[in-house]
């Protein structure tokens, strides 16, 4: 049975300029994640620009994914969409490819009310062979649930639990401890919110900033286990500098930008996400090295794999 732990990062979708997924990068970018650690792959996500996607470009991106993780850590494949019907067929789809896990967002935009999410979310575990993951981000979506309701939704059959990607760590904490831990895992979402999150008993976590500094929240977990919280908050403190920048150029569009000025050429997003380029690209890079990315790249791990083999390579 795979284990739903650890760092997932969610994974980017390299383009080319054409809006085609670029396979040969995706590949590239995956043996390098998983070479630093990694506790799986999430794909087709926020990050992975999932709803704005063609369908059989997100189609191939669970493919391709699953083919080179090649079983060397799960992959949870988000098949989110507005349409109940669009979900399911790519909850069938990634199931066929041999997908570990599905995930996806409610129905967003319209307000249809949590009966009607929960009959989207049954329609979807329906078609399903593989757990399915709840895709909680209110501020993406604008469907706020309650505890109440993410309880129920998690007590459902064919749901493990949940990605929370929230900043309201109350709620958060009142999750872990009414959830049934051998039923229900708890990633967290927000990157800046990691070390929080963990410390307060997620299982693990799924974010954007994992593409290419995997390796520093790996040490976090490590620091933690061993009861180092100076290391812990001050790897937390260098990611939070990482990611206030990336927050001003657009997290997305920057982290694309950023990946391939360490050598992953993944490509601009799907219109409409703007890319980052000409002075603002400049821009970029001289804030990331003021803010340490580089330098990072650089340093030892502590508690990554033997070797480090991501050394110099991702953060």
């Amino acid at each position: 049975m795979m284990d739903f732990r650890g760092i997932w990062p969610a994974l980017v979708t390299p383009l080319t300029p054409q809006g085609q997924l670029d396979v040969p990068a995706t590949e590239r970018l995956i043996d390098g994640l998983v070479a630093a650690g990694i506790g799986g792959l999430y794909v087709c996500g926020g990050t992975g620009e999932g709803v704005l996607l063609p369908e059989d470009v997100r189609r191939q991106m669970a493919e391709v994914a699953v083919a080179r993780a090649r079983g060397r850590v799960p992959v949870m494949v988000h098949v989110g969409a507005l349409r109940t019907e669009t979900a399911v067929e790519l909850a069938r789809h990634a199931n066929q490819v041999g997908c570990d896990a599905i995930s996806a967002v409610p129905p967003f935009y319209y307000s249809l009310g949590f009966e009607a999410v929960k009959r989207h979310y049954a329609a979807i575990t329906d078609a399903s062979k593989v757990p399915l993951y709840i895709y909680h981000i209110p501020g993406a979506t604008g469907v706020s649930l309650s505890l109440d309701q993410l309880l129920e939704l998690c007590a459902m059959e064919g749901i493990a639990g949940l990605k929370y990607s929230s900043h309201d760590l109350y709620t958060l904490s009142r999750l872990l401890v009414a959830r049934d831990p051998e039923r229900v895992t708890v990633l967290s979402g927000p990157d800046e919110l990691f070390l929080p999150c963990y410390s307060l008993g997620a299982d693990g976590a799924i974010g954007t900033t994992y593409n290419f500094m995997p390796r520093l929240y790996i040490d976090i977990i490590g620091a933690v286990q061993h009861h180092d919280l100076a290391t812990a908050r001050r790897l937390q403190f260098a990611a939070n500098e990482i990611i206030a920048v990336l927050l001003r150029y657009g997290a997305i569009p920057a982290t694309k930008a950023l990946l391939g000025m360490i050598g992953y050429d993944v490509g601009q997003g799907m219109p409409p996400m703007p890319p980052v380029e000409g002075d603002d690209l400049t821009a970029l890079r001289q804030d990331l090295e003021d803010a340490g990315l580089f330098g990072l790249i650089r340093r030892h791990a502590i508690y990554g794999p033997e070797g480090d083999p991501a050394r110099g390579d991702l953060a």
